[in-house]
């Protein structure tokens, strides 16, 4: 299919929910295709070929929204998943904030020109299965290679997927968007001597397949599970801590479901009612942005055809606001943020992040860790999704590095880092200059 069948599907699934008695109606078109290859022991484990396309149609009648998704793209189908869409709506309840975000100047969506160009050789399919299992291959043996403890490595996966929308409504919004994604992740187990194995975790991220580099990635796995080795347990202590990047990206995370509108407007925000506050140190500036060029997923718009943007959250230490859809802006009586997500065709626009991310300082991870006399470099969690994100408070399991006089002293394992989400933000003294996106969240070390 081309783009042209592409923005005719959508505009019949509009000129049917209109007739069928919508006083507004979108459609959202997606295509996507990807291929992920995982080996182990120098053989394929796994390959996983997938491609996909559907249409939601979202309408209004009135006040009353209804919505309906399909697969099949013959004219017949898209008719009925617009006429469903409509009988929908009319057994909804009326909600005075429904509604489908007006059309926008042409000159407000920021160009595609600068996102990372699109991959032509993934697009063609001339990126062959061999090419793909050469590279999971390469680096497991990068990481195997790099020291004679790695005993083994559990995955060595490599991904790829062109995604391609078209998102169109009756307000005349219509916005076009392809990209092209890679991805490399490797778990490595160390062993010696008859201590407890440990493992090492790392992940890269492209938009082009010859970008994706995949030999650093097995090397710092293997690295992250020989630091582990000889863990042990400490004692209690009040020592200060420093989230290495990944660890600090899920803490982001955490927080940043707190800055979604809708979560605020339930009240089940520890951030609600606090704007214009010192909610963070003055080191701490957090950004969501569309189009941020280092991020994980840029487009030129949202799943509403809302153009991206960039919002600054907190802005040295202030709370300056939080990130809205079509729905959460018209509750407050404010413009969208341009943050409707859609996970698939198949749903609704939801409040979430398109690139959010704590803005990095210039300090090194190698200086965060020389300037500490004492600290708990902290490289893993577990159960950072359970932070309450109405009290704060929280109680994560944490594996990392003892630090004394600026340097690793030995490992450590099994631990409980407990606290306030309002307190670490306080308390962050420094932020490094090592910002990487793990998943639409980003963040560099943080001490």
């Amino acid at each position: 299919m081309t783009r042209t069948s592409d923005e005719t599907i959508v505009r019949l699934a509009i000129e049917a929910a209109l007739q069928a008695g919508a006083s507004a109606a979108e459609g959202f078109f997606s295509r996507s295709s990807s291929t992920t290859v995982e080996v182990s022991g120098g053989k394929v484990e796994n390959v996983k070929v997938r491609d996909g396309s559907g249409i939601g149609v979202r309408v209004l009648v009135e006040t009353r929204l209804g919505f309906a998704h399909t697969s099949d793209l013959s004219d017949s189908a898209v008719k009925k998943t617009a006429k469903d869409a409509v009988a929908n709506a009319q057994s909804s309840a009326p909600d005075p904030y429904n509604r489908l975000p007006a059309f926008i100047s042409a000159d407000k969506y920021r160009t595609e020109l600068g996102l990372a160009p699109l991959d032509e050789a993934l697009v063609s399919g001339r990126i062959g299965m061999e090419e793909r299992i050469d590279r999971a291959l390469s680096m497991e043996s990068t990481a195997r290679a790099y020291d004679k403890r790695i005993a083994k490595v559990r995955q060595s996966s490599v991904s790829d997927a062109v995604h391609e929308s078209y998102v169109s409504n009756s307000n005349g919004v219509g916005i076009h968007h392809r990209i092209t994604s890679c991805t490399a992740s490797i778990l490595a187990v160390a062993e010696a001597n008859g201590e407890a194995s440990q493992m090492g975790w790392d992940f890269e991220h492209s938009f082009a397949f010859k970008d994706l580099h995949v030999k650093p990635v097995g090397a710092r796995a293997a690295q992250r599970a020989l630091e582990l080795l000889g863990a042990r347990k400490i004692e209690t202590a009040t020592v200060p801590v420093i989230l290495d990047a990944p660890v600090a990206g899920e803490f982001l995370a955490a927080v940043g479901q707190a800055l979604m509108a809708d979560q605020v407007q339930k009240r089940k925000s520890l951030f609600a009612g606090r704007v214009g506050e010192n909610v963070a140190n003055d080191a701490v500036t957090i950004i969501d942005d569309g189009m941020y060029e280092r991020g994980i997923a840029p487009a030129p718009a949202d799943g509403e055809g809302v153009p991206s943007q960039k919002t600054v959250l907190i802005d040295s230490g202030t709370l300056k606001g939080f990130l809205h859809n079509a729905y959460t802006a018209a509750r407050d009586g404010v413009a969208s943020t341009g943050n409707g997500v859609r996970s698939s065709y198949a749903s609704l626009p939801e409040v979430g992040p398109s690139n959010f991310y704590l803005v990095p300082g210039t300090v090194t991870r190698t200086d965060l860790i020389a300037g500490c006399s004492r600290a708990y470099l902290v490289t893993d969690v577990m159960g950072m999704h359970t932070v309450d994100s109405v009290s704060g408070d929280f109680s994560v399991g944490a594996t990392g590095l003892w630090i004394e006089d600026g340097k690793v002293k030995f490992p450590v394992r099994e631990t409980t880092i407990a606290g306030n989400v309002r307190d670490v933000l306080l308390n962050i003294k420094a932020v490094g200059d090592d910002l990487k996106f793990y998943s639409r969240f980003g963040s560099p070390t943080i001490l």
